[in-house]
């Protein structure tokens, strides 16, 4: 969840009387703003590729806007995409702070009479022509060297960081310490790729995701443009009910009980491995496929992610938060029950409000088709 500077803009996004803007950005030459921009909606924001929460997705982000008395060339052009309140008085953007939405390229433009209509996507959609290593990448070699010669190719920076070492907590949320009373981090992970198990025939998007699903996570481009992963955490906001639908949750809450990595093919039976329980008798069971994924590896990532819980969820917030991800939790509360809800799929309306269609996905334990 984006965090603004100022308390005050807080309490506006927060409060029931609020007016957004749009504006668009790509220096030094072209400013769009609000006045010129009659409505926008974005659409395929997503930590997943089916309708169940995956392992190793990657999806590409968009915005379909439709512009008014515009003359310059778009189509190509690179925009930094942001969402403003409006001073009520004045006019002016509100405490003087613009909300970075996106950054995007400009990859369909339309006349319509005195209108524009445009696509604008972020680079991974580029990201499913075939990928070819770069002579500098040298065997052994690692997930990160592939990571970021992937993301040099489709012109994205790497944000996620190799170096940090993140605390540790137990299943309840509590610190930990080892014997002398430090705090016990997590060690560096990466891990090395052979020429000889490097994929053939694969895409940039295709390899990306091994290397996410390695991590246990998902990927995606985040609102400053660069490439990211991650998994879902600890709630960031419990969502008014004056400003949502009522949703639609299942009935039954989701729990991750096993997980099952299919590696490639023996003899023409699948070769995989698993932990947990692969039957789905008492939750829900991952299932990904993940040719440079080992045993050990998968072990570490089932330690990471078993017990995760949800319930799928379908709600619409009518006054949307431009400050919320994908990947980020939200808390709805009943009134009598409270629900971790982690948005798989986040859909901004802009048309001089702002609105949201938030989703979890999960199939139900039913629907589950068993590993093969």
């Amino acid at each position: 969840m984006y965090q603004v500077a100022s308390d005050l803009l807080v309490a506006r996004i927060e409060s029931y009387s609020r007016s957004w803007r749009m504006a668009l950005v790509r220096e030094p030459d072209i400013l769009i703003m609000a006045d010129q921009i009659i409505s926008a909606t974005s659409s395929q924001q997503s930590t997943t590729l089916s309708d169940d929460i995956e392992i190793g997705a990657i999806c590409s982000g968009e915005w379909s806007m439709t512009l008014d008395r515009i003359s310059d060339t778009l189509l190509g052009a690179e925009f930094d995409i942001y969402t403003y309140i409006t001073d009520p008085e004045g006019g002016e953007i509100y405490e003087s702070e613009l909300i970075p939405t996106a950054k995007m390229t400009c990859v369909k433009s339309l006349k319509r009479g005195a209108s524009t209509e445009i696509t604008l996507a972020d680079k991974l959609y580029f990201s499913d022509r075939l990928y070819t290593p770069s002579e500098s990448i040298t065997y052994p070699t690692t997930g990160r060297a592939i990571e970021d010669d992937i993301c040099a190719q489709l012109g994205l920076e790497n944000g996620n960081d190799y170096t940090g070492k993140p605390y540790i907590f137990d299943v309840n949320g509590r610190r930990l310490f080892d014997s002398q009373g430090k705090r016990l981090r997590s060690a560096p992970f990466d891990f090395e790729i052979a020429k000889k198990d490097m994929p053939k025939e694969v895409t940039y998007r295709q390899m990306l995701s091994y290397i996410a699903s390695a991590h246990g996570q998902f990927g995606y481009v985040d609102r400053f443009g660069r490439y990211m992963r991650k998994w879902y955490g600890s709630s960031v906001k419990t969502l008014d009910p004056n400003t949502i639908d009522i949703p639609t949750l299942s009935e039954q809450l989701n729990v991750v009980a096993g997980i099952y990595c299919k590696v490639g093919e023996l003899e023409g039976e699948p070769l995989a491995f698993s932990f947990g329980d692969i039957t789905g008798a008492t939750g829900r069971v991952l299932e990904f496929e993940n040719p440079l994924m080992t045993e050990e590896l998968l072990q570490s990532l089932w330690h990471r992610i078993k017990g995760t819980s949800w319930h799928t969820t379908e709600l619409y917030h009518r006054l949307g938060d431009p400050r919320l991800d994908i990947g980020d939790v939200v808390t709805y509360s009943d009134g009598n029950q409270a629900y971790d809800i982690p948005i798989t799929s986040l859909d901004f309306t802009f048309d001089g409000g702002l609105a949201a269609n938030i989703q979890a996905a999960g199939i139900s334990v039913e629907e589950q088709i068993e590993p093969v």
